[in-house]
């Protein structure tokens, strides 16, 4: 009698493989196909306020663009940044990273307690001599003017505490010391000493954004109107807070929404009057403070609406002192600190700036130049030497 083999209960049948795979097959296709039609017909966004950028458009089809392969990458950035859901499935990722234990994503620490920290800038010799020198050269040919500097470290040199464990970092203090040193005919300001010791550390710089707050502004202030020996006994600086719920640069970069910052302005008090004119725009305001961008992503930006090449201020200040201040993003909520001591106050960003750095100086007739940075924006951006090499 033939012998029968009996099937285990749990075996699977070549047929019923090919049958799952085939159902596999045909249910995942289903799924990227229905993925990629919601990717191709849902609304499209110009911007991410998640990630702080203007995403790819829709590619435009040209027989030159299909044949050098410009179509197909065009292609490739549209599909990846319409992606259906894209703004969850980011977060979901970085999510799963770090419950796996990554604490670098996209050049930013993931620290304690919810801080965010921005990779620190390496020192790069050649840069900040060429750097130091056109900032000397601006001083040597403006020798009635006092010339001042501060550089203000960043959080990964002053909260060291909520820095994951053995992350890289450079001592900025060290950095900003030898770069005061190359200076000449300058009145530099030590922030590091200033901001090291205060008392709640934790405050001075925010969780999701690579600025300080305006608590430590408020000391930067302190310590560089004694260097210009400013008399501040008359005013009072009260910091009001304005919204709880700014998420900035660094949340958007990493994909980490966990925390929320209060951003707080600066009020001076007795009120000194003054008007603020944003030159190239030819635009006219009695405010520092644009209450429109509290309802937009970048809540930083209640101050002065943002960067812009040039802004004057004219105040009803007691003073013929005119200050220029040279600088980038950290300056925005410091320098309404110092409105009620100058009669005229004439902020540049380099970065935006294209006109003659010298003909503004003599037709302000400035007094003072402060020279005022964070340490990673100067020790990596080149505007200094591309404007005034």
């Amino acid at each position: 009698m033939q012998d029968i083999k009996e099937k285990k209960p749990n075996q699977v049948s070549k047929q019923d493989y090919n049958l799952y795979a085939l159902i596999s097959g045909v249910l995942i296709t289903l799924l990227l196909f229905t993925v990629a039609i919601l990717s191709l017909t849902g609304e499209k966004r110009d911007y991410s306020e998640n990630e702080n950028r203007y995403l790819a458009g829709k590619p435009s089809i040209s027989i030159s663009g299909i044949k050098d392969g410009k179509f197909m990458k065009d292609t490739e950035s549209y599909l990846s940044d319409q992606f259906f859901m894209r703004d969850k499935l980011v977060c979901t990722r970085t999510n799963i990273d770090i419950f796996l234990g990554k604490r670098e994503i996209n050049k930013i620490y993931v620290g304690r307690r919810h801080f965010l920290f921005e990779k620190p800038a390496v020192y790069d010799e050649e840069r900040i001599a060429k750097t130091t020198a056109n900032m000397n050269q601006v001083a040597k040919h403006n020798p009635k003017i006092r010339h001042y500097a501060a550089i203000a470290p960043n959080a990964t040199e002053i909260i060291t505490r909520f820095l994951p464990p053995f992350a890289p970092t450079q001592n900025q203090t060290q950095q900003i010391e030898q770069v005061y040193a190359k200076l000449e005919g300058m009145t530099t300001v030590d922030l590091c000493a200033a901001l090291k010791s205060a008392e709640k550390p934790q405050k001075l710089y925010y969780k999701t954004d690579h600025h300080w707050t305006t608590q430590a502004a408020g000391i930067a202030f302190e310590e560089i109107a004694k260097a210009m020996k400013l008399n501040t006994k008359p005013y009072k600086i009260n910091y009001l807070p304005v919204t709880n719920s700014f998420q900035g640069t660094l949340a958007s970069s990493s994909g980490i929404f966990n925390a929320n910052d209060t951003v707080y302005i600066p009020v001076t008090e007795p009120e000194v009057n003054y008007t603020v004119n944003f030159v190239e725009e030819n635009k006219t305001r009695t405010t520092v403070f644009d209450s429109s961008k509290l309802y937009e992503k970048s809540k930083y930006d209640v101050f002065f609406g943002g960067n812009f090449a040039e802004v004057k201020m004219e105040s009803a200040a007691q003073s013929d002192r005119v200050l220029m201040v040279i600088k980038d993003s950290y300056a925005n909520c410091l320098v309404p600190m110092l409105i009620p001591y100058f009669k005229t106050i004439v902020m540049v960003d380099l970065r935006y700036y294209n006109d003659s750095l010298q003909q503004e100086i003599e037709k302000e007739g400035v007094t003072d130049i402060l020279w005022l940075y964070n340490a990673d924006t100067f020790l990596n951006d080149s505007s200094i030497n591309a404007k005034l090499s």
